[in-house]
């Protein structure tokens, strides 16, 4: 009666459980970092309007996202330039001029985002479980 149940899958150092008794034999751990990157507020914004405009200034940016703080912006720009999403170009012109674009995994990311999107405008959820504040 008490025996241990040996069918319970164990967890990887992963932490996912052992991949073998999933269907795909994946494990969806790589996805956290990005996840965690884009799903913070604003990133994907940030990751549309620079990949509409190929090459875009920081007041610029600032006047697209009209309801960003400086400084938020600043913040998000540069965790994804860290993620290596984003390219900052430096010009050595007085004034300075920098301007963002996105790298080719960033273009590659945006276009993934898009094929999410359309899963998503399938399968409405309802937003207001997520609401940031």
């Amino acid at each position: 009666m008490n025996q241990p149940i040996s069918n319970l899958p164990e967890e990887n150092t992963c932490g996912c459980a052992d991949t073998e008794f999933s269907e795909s034999n994946e494990c969806m751990c790589p996805a956290t970092g990005l996840v965690q990157i884009i799903g913070r507020k604003y990133a994907l914004r940030l990751l549309t309007v620079i990949g509409e405009r190929q090459k875009i200034r920081f007041n610029d940016l600032k006047i697209a996202m009209d309801d960003m703080s400086s400084s938020t912006l600043a913040i998000r720009l540069a965790e994804l330039e860290r993620a290596a999403l984003i390219e900052r170009l430096t010009y050595a012109e007085t004034p300075p001029r920098v301007e963002y674009k996105l790298t080719t995994e960033g273009s590659k990311l945006r276009r993934s985002l898009f094929a999410l999107s359309k899963y998503a405008s399938r399968k409405p959820i309802a937003s207001s479980v997520f609401t940031e504040q």
